[in-house]
Parts: structure tokens; C-alpha cells; sequence
């Protein structure tokens, strides 16, 4: 016994107000939304490097080739739009200037110091030194830029590479030299942006029209320290938390949590909540969080919430998991939150069930299917689209499963919130993903913050442009 439900296609708001489906599209037609002034006709971003003379040079030809137009390898699709070009004309509104007094060279004698050292960890620390030594020279500059790309030296790639590991990168023991950099600079204070090697000379990558607008939003996203688009209507006074997991490097047994903060304004934030053991010999990759523990994250995603908010508290909070709640864990969810009026704690599952629709093409995104004691409804966020027209995928979809521990919200607007978060990931202008934010970059803000240098960091930086 269930109920069908059709569920529109969230806009994404750009500058001006402009409104559009797809990312690409709103960008070309609207510009971005600027951090402080959305006025602004055009605005230019500070871009420092840090390379080898060689790598500094191919990075300078790459960028200078998206001052143009690339066009998609075969015909434009709408999830495959031309890049439009950064210059003083773009209709993106924006461009990024170079200059060589915000570049530092790896040179030789970097290079030969790293070779001096016997293992691969110790040419990994050895390079990771140079580059913190050379990230501080820059960001002491009288007008340091608004980031600095880490050009990965060919030479320093093949020195550190583990070669054991299915996919080549460098590794310093058990944490990751890429994570490594993030951390050295939160502490600098300045966001950074790392190209491998392949991705200079397009060697098994993404095509060039993609790997240009991934990588010029994600660089806009962290220079002007604010989101390029976001939805056109979230809920207002509206805390929207995602709480998962992560294993400390070095510790066996060692779990923290981790939340996600995202209001109604756009803004997001990242909070680490405190270390535990976990021993669960039923369940040993599932952590959860003691009452206290949660309790304590709880608080300080409340407190976040209110910094940003000039000490207003929200009027409803909603919490997504990717397990369920356990009793523990929802007693101290509940406990923490009982001044506010609204809440809806819900878990964000994968469904092995599957449903079909006449005709050709899959089940339509947005379909959600309610059963009729509302304890699991199952939301497709992926299949086809139609204001695409088609379907953008390979296999046959699958829907999640929303399971309500707590709500007092209805099913379609927790629903509509969760499909609408499939588009906020700044990190990729890619048309849908399958889970909502505040899942989806979990995994990749919980690597940085797993590292052994993080564990040693008193306080981390809660904006997310630290960490992608």
C-alpha cells in the first residue's frame, strides 16, 4: 500500500536573483552570486602557484586556455554545456589574474633534497615541508592572493608515489599528502587548490570542457569564501545538519563525529565532534553517538547556527543520518532540541527495491513513493529528468530510502529538501548527484579531518572551501 507523489525540479538562484535548472546554464545567463556585493558587473580573483618551473608554466597555458570557448568533444547535451572562457567580456562575470610575485618555485635543490631521503615517506614529509615553507611566503605578501594552486611537480609525483595502491598517490604513512595540504593550509589561512600531474596534459581525465568548469567553479567557490548558486527557497530558521563518522588514522578503534551545517542563507559549516572508542563486535563499521555525544554536537551545531544568525535560535532543525538512529543517539538528538518547535530526524538509507514506469525510459527523478505507515518512503533523486529529456546514467536507478525517526514536517517537504541538496555540491558543476549534500561530502570532509595532524589541531576551521 503506497502513494505516488511527482516531485518538481528545484531552481538554483544566481546573481541578480536569475533562476535555473542546471548550474552551467545559470552561471552563463545570471553570473554567480558574489559573496557581499551581488551587484558587481565582474570580479577578479588573486591566484598564487607553487610548482616546479616546468609545472608552474603548463598550469599558467592551462588557465590561459580557458580564457576561450571549449566545446564538449561531440554534440552539447544539457547535462554537457561549452565552456564559455574567462576573460573581460565572459558572461560568467568573473576571471582569475596571475602574477609572478605570488608564485614560488620548487627548484633543484628542493627537488634534490627530497631525493636525498630513503623512503617514501620521508621524501612525501620532505616535499610537504617545502611546500608549507613556500605557502607561508606567498600568504605573507602585503596583498596575498585569494588562493594558491599546488601544481604537483612530475619530479615530486614519481619520487612520493606509492606505486602499490590501485590508483597512484602520494601517501605519508597511513594519512594522504593531498589531506596534508588542506590542514597546513587552514592554518595558513588560505584555501588551496591541487592539480596532479595527468590533469595538466589531460591524461585519462575528464574532457576539457568538464575539467574547465569543475575546476573554475570549485577555484571561484573558495576564493571569494562564499557559494557560486544555492536553492531558491529553503525553509527559513531552518538548521539542516548532517551527522556521520569517521576512523582516526593510527587508532583502531578510534571514531569521531562529524557534523554539516547548512542554512537557509547558503552558507555551510563543518564541525568535529569528540573521539571515542567504538568495540562493537555486531555491528564494528557502524559507529553511533552516546546520549552525551550527542548531546555535545548538538550543542555546538546550535551554537554555530546562532553565531551566524546574531544569537537567534532556529525554529526547526532537521537532522540526516546514513544509519539509523539508535535509541541512544535519538534521546540525546531530542533532549538537545527540545526548545524548538519543528524537528524532523530522518536516515537516508540505499534500497535494494525497485520500481518501474511504462514506456522507454526509467522512473522520473523526483518520484516518491510514501507507504502508508510512512516508517521507509523511497525518493529517486537519479533517473529521467525531464527538463533534460533524458536520462543522464548507465544503469537502471535506484531510489533512497528516507526512514523518519522523528517528524513533524511531512514526508513531501523533507522530500523536496533532500532532492533540492542533490544540487548544492560546490565542488562539481555536474547536473544531479544521488545524495544530498549533507551526506555527500561527508566522506570527503571526514579524510581531512581523520589525519593524525588534524587529531593534533585544537580547533579546525569549520568552512567546508578548507576541505574540498
Amino acid at each position: 500500500m503506497f502513494t505516488t507523489h511527482y516531485l518538481n525540479e528545484p531552481k538554483l538562484l544566481f546573481n541578480k536573483n536569475g533562476e535555473s535548472f542546471n548550474p552551467c546554464v545559470g552561471l552563463i545567463k545570471y553570473g554567480p552570486r558574489f559573496a557581499g556585493d551581488k551587484d558587481i558587473s565582474h570580479r577578479k580573483f588573486k591566484i598564487g602557484i607553487i610548482g616546479s618551473a616546468g609545472s608552474i608554466s603548463q598550469t599558467r597555458y592551462l588557465f590561459e586556455s580557458f580564457e576561450f570557448k571549449i566545446p564538449p568533444k561531440n554534440e552539447i547535451k544539457p547535462w554537457k554545456i561549452p565552456f564559455p572562457g574567462l576573460n573581460e567580456n565572459t558572461p560568467l562575470k568573473f576571471s582569475f589574474i596571475f602574477d609572478p610575485s605570488w608564485e614560488k618555485r620548487i627548484n633543484n635543490n628542493d627537488i634534490q633534497q627530497i631525493k636525498e631521503k630513503w623512503t617514501n615517506k620521508e621524501r612525501a614529509e620532505c616535499a610537504i615541508d617545502i611546500i608549507k615553507e613556500k605557502m607561508e611566503t606567498i600568504y605573507g605578501k602585503e596583498s596575498p592572493p585569494d588562493l594558491i594552486l599546488i601544481s604537483i611537480p612530475k619530479e615530486i609525483f614519481e619520487l612520493c608515489t606509492d606505486n602499490k595502491l590501485i590508483k597512484p598517490q602520494i601517501k605519508i604513512g597511513d594519512d594522504d599528502f593531498h589531506n596534508r595540504i588542506k590542514l597546513l593550509a587552514m592554518k595558513v589561512g588560505i584555501p588551496t587548490q591541487l592539480i596532479r600531474p595527468e590533469t595538466l596534459i589531460f591524461k585519462k581525465t575528464q574532457e576539457k570542457c568538464l575539467i574547465a568548469w569543475n575546476l573554475v567553479v570549485g577555484i571561484l567557490y573558495k576564493c571569494q569564501r562564499g557559494h557560486p548558486w544555492k536553492l531558491t527557497y529553503l525553509e527559513d530558521n531552518t538548521c539542516y545538519v548532517g551527522i556521520s563518522f569517521f576512523k582516526e588514522k593510527g587508532k583502531i578503534t578510534r571514531r569521531a563525529s562529524m557534523a554539516q551545517i547548512f542554512l537557509d542563507t547558503g552558507e555551510s559549516f563543518v564541525l568535529r565532534g569528540d573521539s571515542f572508542n567504538w568495540t562493537d563486535r555486531k555491528h564494528p563499521n557502524a559507529p553511533h553517538l552516546s546520549k552525551e555525544n550527542a548531546v555535545k554536537i548538538m550543542e555546538s551545531v546550535l551554537k554555530q547556527y546562532r553565531i551566524n544568525k546574531d544569537g537567534q535560535s532556529p525554529s526547526r532543525i532537521v537532522i540526516h543520518k546514513s544509519s539509523n538512529f539508535w535509541d541512544e543517539e535519538l534521546e540525546g538528538f531530542t533532549e538537545s532540541t527540545e526548545n524548538i518547535p519543528i524537528r524532523d530526524f530522518i536516515t537516508l538509507l540505499k534500497s535494494d527495491i525497485r520500481f518501474f514506469r511504462d514506456g522507454t525510459y526509467p522512473i522520473l527523478r523526483g518520484t516518491l513513493i510514501e507507504t502508508k505507515n510512512n516508517s521507509e518512503n523511497f525518493l529517486y533523486t537519479s533517473g529521467f529528468v525531464p527538463n533534460l529529456e533524458t536520462y543522464p546514467g548507465y544503469s537502471i536507478p535506484t531510489p533512497l530510502n528516507i526512514k523518519p525517526f522523528k517528524m513533524d514536517s511531512d514526508i513531501i517537504t523533507v522530500s523536496k529538501e533532500i532532492i533540492s541538496f542533490t544540487k548544492l555540491d560546490w565542488n562539481s558543476t555536474s547536473v544531479y548527484k544521488k545524495y544530498p549534500v549533507t551526506i555527500q561530502v561527508a566522506r570527503r570532509v571526514g579524510d581531512v579531518m581523520s589525519e593524525s595532524l588534524a587529531q593534533k589541531m585544537e580547533d579546525l576551521d569549520p568552512h567546508y572551501y578548507y576541505y574540498m
